[in-house]
């Protein structure tokens, strides 16, 4: 299958007539990646937007932490990069090649500009986000929807297997959700009082 035949297929763009697609096609760089190979990296700002020709990506969130999950696995006719291209934001998560994946790269797509000019991108991207805000709200509830034993005193939380793991872990292998820390008023005036003026 040709590089047009896939990028109609892709949700993102199917809409778009040949013509459309072929400036689409003229404006990407294919690349090609090794099994294993980092194709984003989170916390990275990068412009860059994707769509999978050949071979799966995986999506990973806290690999450069120690702490991976696995959100998603993508391939043929999937794109991924587009909510950091939107917003110019860094990325929220890494992405590497499961096996040999071969990969087209739209650098600096200007997407707010694809979207004036083809209003149907900006409904499948709302879609989109709809479709990944409705799994996170049900991950979510199946951690936190029953009853969750926490430990009066710790805030640990016994597992299934009976093991005790600290809150943050436990949210952060369950969910999609980051912690970051600080320190409360309340907690400042009692810890460090020295500080609290």
């Amino acid at each position: 299958m040709d590089r047009l035949d896939i990028l109609a297929q892709v949700p993102l763009f199917a809409p778009m007539k040949r013509r459309e697609l072929k400036e689409i096609n003229a404006m990407a760089e294919e690349l090609l990646y090794e099994p294993g190979e980092m194709v984003i990296t989170e916390g990275e700002r990068d412009g860059r937007l994707f769509v999978v020709l050949e071979g799966e990506v995986e999506v990973i969130k806290g690999l450069e932490q120690g702490s991976p999950r696995l959100l998603r696995r993508l391939g043929q006719g999937a794109y991924f990069g587009e909510m950091a291209v939107l917003g110019d934001a860094v990325r929220t998560a890494s992405v590497k090649a499961l096996g040999q994946a071969r990969l087209l790269c739209l650098q600096d797509f200007n997407l707010r500009q694809a979207m004036e000019r083809h209003p149907y991108i900006a409904i499948e991207l709302l879609q989109t986000m709809s479709r990944r805000m409705q799994q996170m709200e049900q991950r979510l509830l199946k951690v936190l929807g029953g009853l969750v034993p926490i430990c009066a005193s710790c805030k640990s939380i016994r597992q299934p297997d009976g093991s005790w793991v600290a809150v943050e872990r436990y949210v952060q292998e369950h969910s999609e959700a980051d912690f970051t820390h600080g320190i409360c008023p309340d907690c400042i005036k009692r810890l460090y009082p020295e500080l609290a003026d």
